[in-house]
């Protein structure tokens, strides 16, 4: 096993990702019930 250069920025990279994949979910459920209301 060869030691990984890259670790700390994918690491870095992936909770990017995940952060903004769990604030598009809570963005999505925040505006649904708006929706469903608004109609």
């Amino acid at each position: 096993m060869t030691y990984d250069w890259s670790g700390e920025r994918t690491r870095r990279l992936r909770i990017v990702r995940v952060t903004t994949v769990v604030a598009v979910l809570v963005g999505v459920m925040i505006s649904l019930p708006l929706l469903i209301n608004v109609a």
